[in-house]
């Protein structure tokens, strides 16, 4: 009978609505900050992380494109949560199976090593605090009590991943109880569920991942101008929906095909980024003109201006199974359970492949801000110009948005909204 190995890694950004209570200043980012509890000795450059925010960003847009969007529906998903996750994995790997990876994570030529400094760098700068916002990352690992890890997975994975490995028994009705509470207390008690009881027998590990993020608008929506006003769907319907309304010197950028405005957060190191394909045009031919190239382009064409904007209060709940993307973009052999080749991952001599890797994810937006969660799971089992005067942009038919930090223009969520 054969046995089955199964690692699910968990993903789980949050972003919460309050205001972060203490201001944080990165120290020498060569090694990871104390407040950050990783190890002393863990290397890097101040400026690793520019090794993968391209490919973090790149991959993300590579994912949505795949995905689409569903009529009069709304897709989100973290680009920053799917490229940890895996690059995690990629410790892992070896041979074809590690190839396919980096190509498909837009890393190839980059070493595990070289990656995991450079996730350890990004995760350093996003950590970054201020008095409007405070971000936290935590992982750790969950590993049934009769297998082992390599040295070299389990060293990597607490080093530049700060992961905690936690023995437990799968058979305890007690485990996906402590699991959960970790998932519980880490999210904030927005994600309460990640792990069914009981544990499957074949279970081998759990790696969890999980981002925190707080923080409000710089410039907050005033309720009292928020009215219901005519959306229009993807399908020609209209409904009524309760937009918000600014009027701000913002970043923005007007094209023959869309507007596009950036409303900062906190201090300003973080933003959200509201694409309006123009009235002749439609989400779906946006997404058509939505490159890396284009993305990196448009970034630098933003311009202050003063302007008003009107905004859909909205909520996303969103799940989508990834292995049919990362399949098509060119990540075979990792789900095949002849050809995978996760030799890397631990001591016990068994074939080991991906069985599926999901993605859910929430997002609310008003007022005071966004808050936003994502989760990741990796199961593996073994054998143009500005228009003069002033902007008007109402947000009232199907939009594309991005949360980003601005230092390092990682993209670290990306929706589309067809359906507010």
């Amino acid at each position: 009978m054969k046995k089955w190995l199964v690692v699910m890694i968990v993903v789980c950004v949050l972003t919460v609505l309050v205001w972060a209570s203490k201001s944080g200043n990165m120290e020498d980012t060569r090694r990871f900050s104390n407040h950050l509890g990783y190890a002393s000795g863990t290397v890097f450059q101040n400026e690793d992380y520019k090794k993968v925010v391209n490919s973090n960003n790149q991959f993300g847009l590579d994912v949505l494109k795949i995905i689409g969007g569903n009529k009069n529906g709304n897709t989100l998903i973290s680009p920053v949560s799917l490229f940890m996750a895996l690059s995690m994995v990629y410790n892992g790997a070896d041979g074809e199976t590690k190839e396919e990876m980096g190509k498909v994570l837009q890393s190839a030529g980059i070493d595990s090593i070289e990656m995991n400094k450079a996730n350890a760098s990004l995760m350093s700068l996003l950590q970054r605090n201020s008095k409007q916002i405070n971000i936290n990352m935590a992982n750790s690992i969950w590993l049934n009590n009769r297998f082992h890890f390599q040295t070299e997975f389990a060293d990597n994975s607490k080093e530049y991943y700060h992961a905690k490995i936690q023995e437990i028994n799968v058979m305890d009705k007690q485990s996906p109880k402590r699991i959960n509470d970790w998932v519980n207390k880490t999210t904030n008690r927005r994600i309460k569920k990640m792990v069914e009881s009981p544990l499957a027998p074949d279970l081998v590990a759990i790696l969890i991942n999980a981002i925190y993020f707080k923080g409000d608008w710089k410039y907050e929506f005033n309720e009292r101008q928020t009215e219901k006003r005519t959306f229009h769907l993807t399908d020609g319907a209209t409904k009524k929906v309760p937009l918000m309304e600014l009027n701000e010197k913002l970043p923005y950028l007007e094209t023959e095909d869309f507007q596009a405005v950036s409303l900062p957060y906190g201090d300003g190191k973080w933003s959200m980024k509201i694409f309006l394909p123009n009235e002749n045009s439609s989400l779906e031919e946006f997404q058509d003109r939505l490159t890396f190239d284009n993305w990196e382009k448009w970034q630098t064409n933003f311009t202050v201006k003063e302007g008003k904007i009107r905004l859909p209060k909205f909520k996303i709940e969103y799940e989508q199974l990834m292995n049919e993307p990362l399949k098509e973009l060119g990540m075979v052999s990792a789900f095949d359970d002849e050809r995978a080749n996760f030799s890397k991952l631990v001591t016990e001599k068994n074939q080991i492949w991906i069985d599926r890797v999901k993605h859910k994810s929430y997002l609310v937006v008003n007022e005071k801000g966004t808050e936003a969660a994502a989760a990741t799971s990796v199961e593996m089992k073994k054998e143009m110009a500005p228009l003069g005067g002033p902007f008007q942009m109402e947000v009232n038919r199907p939009f594309f948005f991005a949360i980003t930090e601005e230092e390092s223009g990682t993209i670290v969520f990306i929706g589309l909204v067809s359906n507010p």
